[in-house]
C-alpha cells in the first residue's frame, strides 16, 4: 500500500515550470524553429525580429528569458543588452546570445550583461538541454529561495 500511494504522490506532481521565452531574431526560420522547439517543451514563446520591436514589446510583457541574435540590421544585440541593462525594470531577465559569431562577439555580450550564449546553427536537443540548464541555473535557483521563504 505504501509503494502505491508513493508512486501516486509522484506521478501527481505538478509538471516543470513553464517559462516565458522571448526570441530575439531576424532570421524567420530561426524564429520558427526555436519557437516550435520552446513550446513543444511547453514553454510561451513569444518573437520579436528586430531589437526595437522586442524593446517596444517588453513595455507590455517581461518574459522569463531572452534569446537574442547579435547580428541584426539597425540595432545589433550589443545595443539590446545594454538597453535592457540599463533599464530597471529589465536588467535582471537573463538573456543568452545566439550567434554565429566569434569568441569576441560572445564576449562582448557576457561583459554587457548576457548570461551565456548558444551557437548557430544548433542541434534541436542540444538547444532544449542548453535553454533547460540556464532555466535552471538563473530562474530554478531564485523560484527554490522563493518556495523555501514560505
Amino acid at each position: 500500500m505504501r509503494h502505491t500511494r508513493r508512486w501516486y504522490a509522484l506521478m501527481s506532481r505538478p509538471r516543470p515550470a513553464t517559462f516565458t521565452i522571448l526570441v530575439i531574431d531576424d532570421d524567420p526560420g530561426l524564429l520558427e524553429l526555436a519557437s516550435e522547439l520552446l513550446s513543444g517543451d511547453g514553454h510561451r514563446v513569444l518573437v520579436a525580429s528586430s531589437g526595437e520591436d522586442a524593446l517596444a514589446m517588453m513595455q507590455a510583457v517581461h518574459p522569463d528569458l531572452i534569446l537574442l541574435d547579435y547580428f541584426m540590421p539597425e540595432m545589433d544585440g550589443l545595443a539590446v543588452v545594454e538597453r535592457l541593462k540599463a533599464d530597471a525594470a529589465t536588467r535582471r531577465i537573463p538573456v543568452v546570445a545566439l550567434t554565429s559569431g566569434t569568441a569576441e562577439d560572445a564576449n562582448r555580450l557576457s561583459r554587457a550583461g548576457s548570461v551565456g550564449f548558444i551557437l548557430k546553427p544548433f542541434e534541436p536537443a542540444e538547444f532544449l538541454r542548453l535553454i533547460t540548464n540556464i532555466l535552471n541555473a538563473t530562474l530554478g535557483r531564485s523560484q527554490r529561495h522563493s518556495e523555501g521563504a514560505r
